[in-house]
């Protein structure tokens, strides 16, 4: 187990570095809406003048992405990296990574969903604390809770408990302890079986992900429990599953429902907490989470603490 990594705060004036490890920009107005908003919190923005050239579903060829991360994070004048959007990318580059800068310079890393992959690496090979968070283009349809937390975790107040009334509690139990880790369902699935596969004994772990049928799901979270993955943690929170934003209230509802009774299906013979609705996923509500950091799991309190 690697020694827990801290990177040091940012503060207004300050310059975040915008890169593209995965897909490629689709909404140019999202990506400038982002950038605005990036500027109003008081941050300079750096990112490419032409953005990025794509490379079929990706901004960029595997090298080039892989080497504009390394010197993003090389450059001094740059302070926190975040990723521009999600997509399918990071897996293919993650042996291209130059884990020792990271070491030797660690840097706050900003990004969800595909970004998972990074984080979920990074924790592991390094002890790095990245912070689960929008990326640039989810920013402008963000919440105002979550942009406001955004801003306090990069500017040191990651640590701020998280207390969410709104929650399902789905099997309760006194307080719990553990390492948080996770993000989207979908990134972690394809990491079984590499030699990036995530770690997950004794720790808390929070799942999330976008458009994918109950069915799917289903395979997703089987998947995990039959590969052990799911035997030993202490927790398991269970965010946004939303399938479309076309759904009504009581489909999106049933859908949610059939995935946290298959969670607990699948931990009924632990005595794993298990949370439902937490704020976090591919919606306007995307709180930040420190991923790599002792959490305590209250559930008679409904909240989540940093250490």
């Amino acid at each position: 187990m690697v020694d827990l990594l801290i990177p040091p705060a940012i503060a207004p004036g300050d310059t975040i570095g915008i890169i593209a490890p995965s897909g490629q920009i689709q909404d140019r107005h999202r990506f400038d809406a982002g950038v605005r908003i990036l500027r109003d919190l008081g941050f300079t923005v750096s990112f490419p003048s032409t953005l990025w050239p794509g490379a079929g579903y990706f901004a960029d060829s595997d090298t080039n992405r892989a080497e504009e991360f390394n010197r993003t994070w090389a450059d001094p004048k740059i302070k926190a990296l975040m990723a521009a959007r999600g997509g399918f990318g990071c897996l293919r580059i993650l042996d291209q990574i130059d884990l020792t800068q990271i070491r030797m310079n660690p840097k706050l890393f900003i990004g969800f969903s595909d970004i998972t992959v990074f984080h979920t690496y990074f924790q592991q090979e390094t002890g790095l604390v990245s912070l689960h968070a929008p990326v640039l283009t989810s920013l402008s349809s963000s919440s105002k809770n979550t942009v406001e937390r955004f801003f306090h975790s990069l500017t040191g107040n990651w640590s701020k408990a998280i207390s969410c009334n709104q929650i399902e509690i789905l099997q309760g139990g006194p307080p719990c302890k553990g390492i948080l880790t996770g993000g989207n369902l979908s990134s972690i699935i394809s990491l079984l079986g590499t030699p990036f596969q995530p770690r997950w004994q004794g720790k808390i772990v929070f799942l999330e992900d976008t458009a994918e049928p109950f069915y799917r799901i289903d395979r997703m979270l089987s998947q995990l429990f039959y590969a052990g993955m799911l035997k030993d943690i202490k927790g398991l929170i269970l965010g946004d599953f939303s399938f479309g934003k076309e759904d009504d209230h009581l489909t999106d509802l049933r859908h949610h429902e059939a995935i946290w009774q298959r969670a607990l299906e699948l931990t009924a013979k632990t005595d794993t907490r298990v949370w439902g609705g937490f704020p976090v996923g591919h919606s306007q509500e995307n709180l930040c989470l420190p991923v790599g950091v002792p959490t305590l799991m209250d559930s008679n309190m409904t909240t989540l603490q940093f250490f």
